[in-house]
């Protein structure tokens, strides 16, 4: 018995060893497999992507990081401290796979500028096309958290602040923002159908913003399906909703040429006219008055207009099809706007150069801004919303025509307003 148990016992060990022994192989034969994982292009990346080899140099040379970027090296270190820590690796991610986050940051800022092809750019940085995808979400998710702070929220303090620049600037009194949408061309998802299908005759989603008398974005509604028709987005998002049911936190009205009138949005027929929002006389044979309206309005609306005309100029990416999810669609865009409230606030050479917006000489003579020359057929820019047939409220009406007294009266009228609007 006993010389069975010690054969029984030495078995065991044989058997334990060789289990121990074949573990430590097949360990070996993992680690072996997982050092060859990356492929030996992408290994690379640190030596030899575009990040390693150009990012320095293009530093170096101020004009062509502004190109590339459409920003100064400062604006992007600004950034960058803003965005730092969302864009830190894992912690299990190994030092020589992580992707450092600068280099993240680079490459989608450089994507939405020049609207390039994601795969050509993430060869030329060496990142996998999987991978570019989810740093594009990652990247655009952190820029919009750390720049919220600059888009106001919609207060009596921030509405006062808006009215009294396009009172100065644009002598429009009570306007608390200019209004207007675009349409976002998307590859149509699978299965989706007609959900995306615009009146235009692409797949789309809808961006409505409101801008300030500076070009900045007070407020900003992206990822409307393109199928839901212009007029209705408005009214079926909750900012439409809180305007027409004026639940919003709007300054008590002010007196203008001896009415007390509420503050509202300047906007175009894609939106009705009603308490908080005015728009032109759109009827025949308008009158002389009617026309100088008009025309008024049309200065303090143009604001929305170079604010996007900025916008799809210099975010190539919004010029072409999003190749992408809607939900990343949706991100990208919402980044291009928060990046440019942030560049404008810092008031950015390398973003807004002298003379890139249309402008108003002493004699009120306009000179196009540069960034109608960069303004593709195919752009974003053209694709506004179309005419609400909405029927006006009597009380936006009864507002409107206050304000067209008001702009023809010797308290409101501008010396050269007659001339700028054809009626002499």
């Amino acid at each position: 018995m006993s010389l069975l148990r010690n054969f029984r016992f030495i078995l065991n060990l044989i058997i334990a060893a060789s289990s121990v022994v074949l573990l430590k192989r097949k360990s070996q034969r993992k680690r072996k497999k997982a050092a060859h994982w990356v492929h030996p292009y992408l290994a690379e990346r640190s030596s030899k992507g575009r990040y390693a080899t150009d990012f320095d140099d293009m530093v170096s040379g101020e004009k062509f990081f502004k190109e590339n970027f459409h920003m100064s090296k400062n604006s992007f270190d600004q950034l960058f401290k803003l965005v730092e820590k969302d864009l830190a690796p894992k912690r299990n991610t190994r030092p020589k796979d992580g992707i450092p986050p600068k280099l993240k940051l680079g490459l989608v800022i450089e994507y939405l500028a020049s609207g390039g092809l994601q795969r050509h750019l993430a060869s030329c940085y060496r990142v996998s096309k999987q991978h570019m995808g989810s740093i594009i979400d990652q990247v655009c998710d952190a820029i919009c958290r750390a720049l919220s702070a600059y888009v106001a929220d919609p207060c009596q303090e921030s509405f006062l602040e808006v009215a009294n620049g396009f009172n100065s600037r644009w002598n429009f009194p009570n306007c608390i923002g200019a209004i207007d949408g675009k349409h976002v061309s998307i590859k149509a998802p699978p299965n989706a159908g007609s959900i995306f299908y615009n009146y235009k005759g692409f797949h789309s989603l809808a961006l409505m913003a409101i801008c300030d008398a500076s070009y900045r974005f007070t407020y900003l509604d992206v990822g409307a399906y393109g199928s839901e028709g212009d007029c209705n987005i408005f009214k079926e998002s909750k900012f439409g909703t809180d305007v027409l049911h004026d639940r919003l936190d709007f300054p008590e009205n002010a007196t203008v040429n001896g009415v007390k009138l509420p503050f509202f949005y300047v906007a175009d027929d894609a939106f009705p006219l009603c308490k908080r929002i005015i728009k032109p006389y759109s009827k025949k044979n308008l009158s002389a008055e009617e026309r100088i309206f008009n025309y008024r309005l049309s200065r303090a609306r143009r604001c929305i207009e170079n604010a996007f005309g900025l916008l799809c100029s210099k975010w190539a990416c919004l010029k072409k099809t999003l190749y992408c999810s809607p939900d990343r669609a949706q991100k990208i865009i919402s980044a291009c706007c928060m990046l440019h409230n942030f560049l404008i606030t810092h008031k950015s050479t390398a973003y807004c150069p002298p003379g890139y917006m249309d402008k108003f000489d002493d004699e009120n003579v306009i000179t196009e801004g540069e960034w109608r020359k960069r303004i593709s057929s195919d752009s974003l820019y053209h694709t506004t919303f179309s005419a609400s047939a909405g029927r006006p409220s009597d009380y936006g009406k009864y507002i409107r025509n206050v304000l067209k007294q008001y702009v023809n009266s010797n308290i409101g009228e501008l010396p050269w307003q007659r001339r700028a609007a054809f009626v002499e």
